[in-house]
């Protein structure tokens, strides 16, 4: 296994765990905010929202910045 695909193993592995964290965090939250009617707790929906689609496009990007590297090395 080359370096870049290590790299990008250990961010696949990171968005992944990321975004299991923000999918209990916003299905915990927006049940919070719609049933116990408690307001906050939409912006804590909103934010593990943000953060899940942050975490995809982290990866995206240095996906792309790898695929960038290997064609100037070539």
């Amino acid at each position: 296994m080359t370096a870049d695909a290590a790299l990008q193993k250990k961010r696949l592995t990171a968005m992944l765990v990321i975004n299991a964290v923000c999918f209990v965090l916003a299905g915990v939250s927006i049940y919070g905010a719609v049933s116990l009617r408690i307001d906050w707790l939409r912006l804590v929906f909103l934010g593990a929202i943000v953060a899940g689609l942050g975490s995809h496009v982290w990866f995206i990007l240095g996906w792309m910045r790898a695929a960038k590297g290997e064609e100037g090395a070539s």
